[in-house]
């Protein structure tokens, strides 16, 4: 964890550096929208090498032999910060939606939103949860934020290689696929044009599947059975119920700042996506907690049908959110006067059912964690 933590921060820092050198010069060409994008991502570099100082600190005193520290909860002095969530909304509204200090008050606004509210979730799984070490809180935690992307990012990847095989066989062999490419190559200096040929790309009903099904179904599969990763060095010698549940949120919660620094995008619309992303980032921590539970469960008890039961049940969770999410951004895009985006108009029940999901894993986070201390005191 220590020379993880270190490589980490000391990685983070260097890509900070250079995106940094691309974004300065960028600016100096008078580009201001590669700039703020360069920007953006030196912002996520620096917090997440800040977010590994904590990780090191405490890895650190154990390599080094100082005396290990008692099992605790949070403070609740560490709510104080969290009351400057409204002044980085205010911030993050004032750049993109009135272009006020754009380079400036974007990626502040980016760093403070972002860590503030997956730091708020973390704060309050800990405090209801059972009590743990700082090495081990961060330990779950920095798993999270580094192997756990690290990781989803490799093997979906891979997964998306032959999906990109199919595509290109199929651009080049259907009529339709040739079409396609003769218009994006016609408007490839047009963005509005680019936009409305994804839009007739997005008619063809097979690579409407092909998104959905990857989008919606191969990713919540693979992210759902790697965000079990903060649990797996405990799996030979066990935790009780409780710590498995909560071990999982905070390797949830590291991979959902991960996602809210590195996903979220500048823009007119950063406001609403940031709101959004509390939600994906509550969905996170929560799937991450019931499959973390179900495996070791499983493992203690050899109960592996508890494994699949959780497991589907947050896969299914977040595939509906995916989906949802395509759904709103497919019906962003221009289908031209004689068609229709594919869910037709239905942005409000799809926004209704973002809530849906963004409540049960709010209330998955808070209510169980007296059963779960009963169950362990139960079964032990």
């Amino acid at each position: 964890m220590f020379a993880a933590s270190l490589i980490g921060i000391g990685s983070t820092l260097a890509a900070a550096f250079a995106f940094g050198l691309m974004g300065l010069g960028a600016w100096w060409n008078h580009d201001s929208a590669s700039a703020l994008t360069a920007l953006w991502t030196v912002a996520g570099a620096v917090a997440v090498a800040a977010a590994l100082v904590p990780p090191a600190y405490w890895s650190g005193r154990a390599v080094f032999g100082a005396a290990p520290s008692s099992p605790g909860r949070p403070s609740p002095f560490w709510l104080v910060p969290f009351v400057g969530y409204p002044v980085f909304i205010l911030f993050g509204w004032l750049a993109h939606a009135r272009g006020v200090a754009q380079l400036i008050l974007g990626p502040i606004a980016l760093i403070g939103t972002a860590c503030l509210s997956v730091a708020f979730i973390a704060w309050l799984v800990r405090r209801l949860g059972p009590p743990l070490t700082p090495l081990r809180s961060w330990g779950h935690f920095s798993v999270g934020l580094t192997a756990m992307p690290l990781a989803a990012m490799f093997v979906e990847f891979v997964a998306l290689l032959p999906l990109l095989f199919l595509l290109g066989v199929w651009l080049l062999s259907s009529p339709q696929g040739q079409a396609w490419v003769v218009g994006l190559e016609q408007s490839s200096m047009d963005p509005e044009a680019a936009l409305q040929s994804m839009g007739e790309l997005l008619k063809s009903p097979l690579v409407l599947l092909a998104v959905y099904g990857y989008v919606g179904l191969a990713i919540p599969f693979l992210e759902e059975l790697i965000k079990t990763m903060a649990v797996w060095p405990f799996l030979r010698r066990g935790l009780a119920a409780d710590e498995a549940f909560l071990g999982g949120a905070l390797g949830g919660a590291g991979y959902a700042l991960f996602e809210a620094l590195f996903l979220t995008q500048p823009g007119e619309t950063w406001v609403g996506t940031t709101f959004a992303r509390v939600g994906a980032s509550l969905l996170h921590i929560f799937t991450a907690a019931l499959t973390s539970y179900g495996l070791m469960r499983a493992f203690r008890k050899r109960r592996p049908g508890l494994a699949v039961v959780t497991f589907v049940a947050a896969m299914t969770m977040h595939a509906l959110w995916n989906m949802a999410a395509i759904t709103i951004g497919i019906s962003s895009i221009p289908f031209g006067a004689t068609a229709s985006p594919p869910a037709g108009n239905s942005n409000g029940l799809v926004a209704l059912l973002l809530l849906g999901l963004t409540a049960v894993s709010a209330v998955g986070l808070v209510a169980p964690w007296r059963r779960l201390r009963a169950l362990e005191a139960e079964q032990g």
